[in-house]
């Protein structure tokens, strides 16, 4: 930072001869450094630093520290040292601590506290400046955070600590029915994204077809493999009320609270028949004793009927 000079005028005296002489002579040049404040006078021969800094108006106190030595007499081309003797309030979230420090800046103050300062962190004031009595730093810690909610996602930087603070503060009202991850105690860092879920509920009315039920009669006059359509079935209707659950718009899932009967499905009745189809049992090959070649089978039957079959 450049530095800021403040020049005081060099009053020339009316007596040539005395200015020759030395007598009465601004002519030793001194440089008082005041924290960023640096001013630039000349003074006379055998000037003490107290002297120096009462003609250059600048006042110092006692807990001040100035160097060299208020009593010490400079010389041209002198520099005076002043550092500031300041007592300063710093705010760290809910903690206040008072501070005293002598020529010291900011960032002074935070490495005395320990005080660590992350990427999105605000101080405010300059860490390079210098300490003056009466200052309150203020130090306030934040994250860099995001919020998915409503079909929008953005970033916040955010002085919470947890997600219900966090979601108080940027003003986003949450139902009680509403997802939120993670959960609205937990507690936030850097690059936290919190995804809050609309969650509503409404009743749904739909109509839905019945099934009809199929009764079986058994007939003795049929075979088993047979079957008829006695009475054809008709399905029925009915009216059910759904609680429809969704979530940022989409059903999510749905469960029946009641139901209305419209038509009563009319069950099928299938006729089956019972009788057996006789099958054969056995079949014995019987050859004729002339050597033709020819013979018969005897065939008994599953109902104990004996048939005979030439071949």
């Amino acid at each position: 930072m450049k530095s800021r000079y403040k020049k005081i005028p060099v009053l020339l005296g009316l007596c040539a001869a005395g200015l020759l002489t030395g007598c009465g002579a601004k002519n030793t040049q001194v440089h008082i450094m005041d924290g960023r404040q640096n001013t630039e006078i000349l003074v006379a021969g055998n000037t003490t630093v107290a002297e120096v800094l009462k003609e250059a108006e600048i006042t110092v106190d006692d807990k001040d520290t100035v160097t060299p030595a208020l009593d010490s007499v400079v010389k041209n081309q002198s520099e005076i040292q002043i550092e500031r003797h300041a007592a300063v309030t710093l705010v760290e979230g809910d903690q206040t601590e008072k501070v005293e420090m002598t020529g010291k800046t900011v960032q002074d103050v935070l490495d005395e506290k320990g005080v660590e300062l992350k990427e999105h962190d605000y101080v405010n004031h300059s860490l390079d400046a210098y300490l003056e009595d009466g200052m309150e730093i203020q130090v306030i810690h934040r994250l860099a955070v995001t919020i998915q909610v409503d079909g929008e996602t953005k970033e916040y930087l955010t002085e919470a600590k947890n997600v219900a603070d966090l979601l108080e503060e940027q003003s986003i009202a949450v139902d009680k029915k509403d997802i939120v991850k993670p959960g609205m105690e937990r507690e936030l860092f850097e690059g936290t994204k919190v995804v809050i879920e609309r969650v509503s509920v409404k009743q749904v009315v739909e109509k839905e077809k019945v099934p009809f039920e199929t009764e079986v009669e058994y007939s003795g006059s049929m075979y088993s493999d047979e079957s008829v359509e006695k009475t054809p079935g008709v399905e029925g209707e009915k009216e059910v009320t759904y609680e429809v659950t969704y979530v940022d718009g989409k059903e999510d899932h749905r469960k029946a609270v009641s139901e209305k009967m419209l038509k009563e499905p009319v069950s099928q009745v299938v006729t089956k028949g019972t009788k057996q189809r006789r099958r054969i049992v056995s079949k014995q090959k019987v050859e004729d004793c002339d050597g033709s070649g020819h013979g018969y089978y005897i065939i008994t039957w599953s109902d104990g009927k004996v048939e005979y079959q030439d071949y």
